[in-house]
Formats: C-alpha cells, structure tokens, sequence
C-alpha cells in the first residue's frame, strides 16, 4: 500500500499563495465594481442635480429650460459631495477627482458632443471623470495599488 499523504500536504503548500492570490483578486475585483457603481451614481446625481439648477428668469421670460450659468460648477460641488461618501477608498480627495473631472454644459441644442459623440437635444450637463482607487489586496499580489475607475454621466433638462 502506497502513502500519498505527504505528497498532498507538499501541494498543499505549493498551491496554497496561488490560491490566496486568486482569491484575493476576486474580492478586489468585486470591491472595484462595487465603488465603480457608487462613482457611476455620484456622477448621476451630480449632473441631475446641475441640470435642476434652471435659469428661473430665463424659463420666466421664454417658457424654455435653459441651464444656470453656474451648471458646471454646480456638478462639481455635486460631484465632490457624493464622492465623500466613498472617500476612504479613494486614491485622491473628492475634492479634486471633482475638480479633475470633465464637465461641460451645453446650453445650445441640438449639438454633438466632441467626447463621446453623443447627441444632445435638450439642454444637458455631462460628466467625464478618471477617479483612483485603492486596490491594496492588488499591492499584495505584485500589482497597481490604484486603479482608475473611468465613468461619464450626462443629464438634460425635460
């Protein structure tokens, strides 16, 4: 009779980091769509909540949506305010991924937006941002301890 015992607890050993590693990736990955859909919602919100801001004399005097002339720095206040919720996984402050994001406001329509080709036939408030995240279960596995999480958002007046 043969004894393999030996040799499962050598592979055992040998397979265990790989299997630490992989593991770990799974959970890190998981974690990175998780704030990858938060980032998504703040820059919704954000660019909802700049769209609201109507020019009140202008819809007065039209009847027209128009947006505020401060619709984009509305956005980032938005942007920065719903970024602090996940702070503590951010590789930056909300306060700057907000003020490296890109946001235009494009109170003229119809127009075509040069970014993402998209075209936009109310008043619209769009949001394109890069935001770093911590990923350090990567760091442990020989890989980037940030990772850039990319999302737009756009809103238009109704």
């Amino acid at each position: 009779m043969r004894r393999d015992g030996g040799s499962a607890a050598v592979m055992v050993i040998v397979m265990l980091p790989f299997l630490l590693a992989v593991t770990t990736s799974v959970v890190q990955l998981g974690a990175i769509r998780v704030l990858a859909s938060r980032i998504a919602s703040a820059a919704d919100l954000a660019a909802l909540a700049a769209v609201d801001d109507q020019d009140e004399s202008e819809l007065v005097r039209t009847g027209a949506l128009h947006l505020a002339p401060d619709a984009v720095a509305v956005a980032r206040q938005f942007f920065a305010l719903n970024l602090a919720q996940i702070a503590a996984h951010l590789d930056t402050t909300p306060e700057a991924a907000a003020a490296e994001a890109d946001v235009v406001a494009f109170p003229t329509v119809p127009t075509i937006d040069p970014l993402t080709g998209w075209r936009y036939d109310r008043p619209t408030v769009r949001i394109a941002a890069a935001v770093p995240v911590r990923t350090p279960a990567f760091g442990m596995i020989l890989l980037p301890r940030t990772t850039l999480v990319n999302v737009r958002a756009a809103s238009s007046a109704r």
